[in-house]
């Protein structure tokens, strides 16, 4: 979600801390937010990436990006699948009923993808609506929306204390696309960590070994990073901005004096802003469904006028 309060905590130090450690609670952090200061005994960052880049969190994710949307579906609800289905082959497909105002609506959600690296996010939409169609003939549909989320090379999530942080900041992250199950599971590990409780469960999960297989998918998935990188900086360089102004809901980059800058008009509005990620640097991708700059790298989004929308990157996109 928004970050309009991403905080930069004061404690630096890197032992961890005990959960019952009468210190942690005799010197509380002070977080400086964008809202102003906070002062608290703990900290937990519930953010999709941890804003804090201590511990290198988000190398150690991938984000993607997915689709959803409700239909009306004729005959329903004799006609729509009963209960929760998943897809085996790809591309992926989800299928799921929602009960909405006493009516049952057909949810079928799929294609998704790595942040920022999608031909068309628009087009992905689309596919999932001609898919709706030609099994479901006359569905109407109702919502549409899309979501991101993050996984780990294990597919395990990360939770529990951060690095560097005098074990008062704790973190949840990685859930890959199970929040409704792994949210509730970190939640309650780390309150056991906080209370002093005891879960054996919680235990086993955050100590599961790495193995090489793990490994492998980290080295990939930082391999794919840098050439994506050094590809969007390559093709930022190689043409300048065209001089037409971008047609409604459309957006591209180019050079400008030197550097990547990406020119997009949404709502008749038409703004240029720095397409350079403040994070790391990744040159922005135009989004064609959300009408974002979306990172390619770890995924931050920004909106069309280069407001910061989900980290870890924490600051907006300059103006042009």
């Amino acid at each position: 979600g928004s970050h309009s309060g991403t905080p930069r905590a004061s404690a630096e130090d890197d032992t961890e801390g005990s959960p019952l450690d009468p210190a942690v609670d005799e010197a509380p952090l002070t977080i400086e937010t964008s809202q102003g200061p906070v002062t608290a005994g703990r900290l937990m960052l519930a953010t999709g990436v941890p804003v804090l880049d201590r511990g290198g969190y988000f190398a150690k994710l991938k984000p993607n990006r997915s689709y959803a949307m409700t239909y009306r579906v004729p005959g329903a609800p004799v006609s729509i699948p009963k209960g929760m289905y998943l897809s085996a082959d790809t591309p992926g497909r989800t299928l799921r009923t929602v009960p909405v105002h006493g009516e049952e609506l057909l949810l079928i959600g799929g294609n998704d993808h790595v942040v920022g690296r999608s031909p068309s996010e628009r087009a992905a939409v689309d596919d999932l609506e001609a898919w709706a169609q030609e099994h479901f003939p006359g569905a109407q549909r109702t919502h549409v929306w899309s979501a991101q989320d993050y996984r780990t090379a294990q597919y395990v999530p990360f939770f529990g204390t951060l690095p560097r942080g005098g074990g008062k900041i704790y973190l949840a992250t990685g859930y890959n696309k199970w929040g409704m199950s792994n949210a509730v599971a970190a939640a309650l590990a780390i309150s056991a960590q906080i209370l002093g409780g005891h879960m054996e469960w919680a235990e086993t999960l955050s100590a599961r070994a790495v193995t090489p297989s793990d490994v492998f998918t980290g080295i990939k998935d930082n391999l794919e990073v840098g050439g994506t990188l050094v590809a969007g900086w390559v093709g930022a360089e190689l043409h300048a901005l065209p001089e037409d102004v971008p047609a409604e809901g459309e957006g591209q980059v180019g050079r400008d004096h030197g550097t990547p800058v990406g020119v997009s008009t949404v709502n008749g509005q038409t703004c240029k802003v720095s397409a350079v990620c403040p994070h790391l640097g990744g040159v922005l991708k135009w989004n064609d469904a959300a009408l974002s700059w979306d990172c390619p790298l770890h995924g931050s989004r920004f909106a069309a006028d280069g407001e910061l929308l989900e980290g870890p990157a924490v600051t907006n996109l300059s103006r042009r």
